[in-house]
């Protein structure tokens, strides 16, 4: 008779058991199809862990420490895992989990946590200014890209064009009318009170400033 093997989902409730109470296992799905091989451990906090015995290392349990999506730079070490044979015992891996995955991936979970929330922060201000400055320039055309915004303006002849990227600004004025030129400086220095563009640069034929 063969031998029964667990399968990673049959493995991931006794290993939230040995990690505590904390722990809960959850269910990996394809669609609607359960998976065998793959199984979330969730704690109460929202950390979470993935494991899964791959196709490539039958016979074998890895374990990662999942994250929210991101992009945060995560550095070398941030997101290691381990590797255990999928018949050892459940305490045994939890023991592993405890004391070589859920330190470290509680202090990254935590800094990817913080990035996002400024990253989310510095967006919602990015689409504040870009509006703030597009109402007022009439006919102003708004693109938001993340934490970037691009403001444009077509005129006959010439065009503006107003970059907020990475909290700097960047105005370019190209054939734009000396009113247009005012009206830009104004826009930006009423939103941005600390900016203040050298009056020598506005009246070029193309002005670029990097403020």
């Amino acid at each position: 008779m063969a031998q029964w093997s667990p399968t990673v989902a049959d493995l991931a409730h006794p290993i939230a058991l040995a990690l505590g109470g904390n722990w809960r296992p959850q269910q990996v799905l394809h669609g609607v199809q359960e998976l065998a091989h793959a199984a979330n451990l969730t704690h109460l906090d929202g950390r979470q862990l993935h494991l899964s015995e791959r196709y490539d290392d039958p016979g074998h349990l890895h374990i990662r420490g999942a994250f929210p999506a991101t992009d945060y730079p995560f550095r070398t070490g941030e997101r290691d895992s381990i590797r255990v044979a999928t018949d050892e015992d459940p305490a045994r891996i939890a023991a592993l989990i405890r004391d070589h995955l859920i330190p470290a991936h509680r202090a990254v979970h935590q800094r990817v946590k913080d990035h996002n929330r400024e990253q989310a922060a510095m967006r919602r201000q990015t689409e504040d200014a870009a509006r703030e400055i597009a109402a007022r320039l009439p006919g102003a055309r708004t693109r938001i890209d993340g934490t970037n915004a691009y403001i444009h303006m077509s005129l006959k002849p010439g065009e503006v064009r107003i970059g907020l990227e990475s909290g700097s600004v960047n105005i370019v004025l190209q054939d734009a009318p000396m009113i247009i030129a005012d009206a830009v400086v104004f826009a930006v220095s009423r939103f941005l009170p600390h900016i203040q563009t050298p009056e020598d640069e506005r009246d070029q034929h193309a002005d670029e400033f990097d403020l």
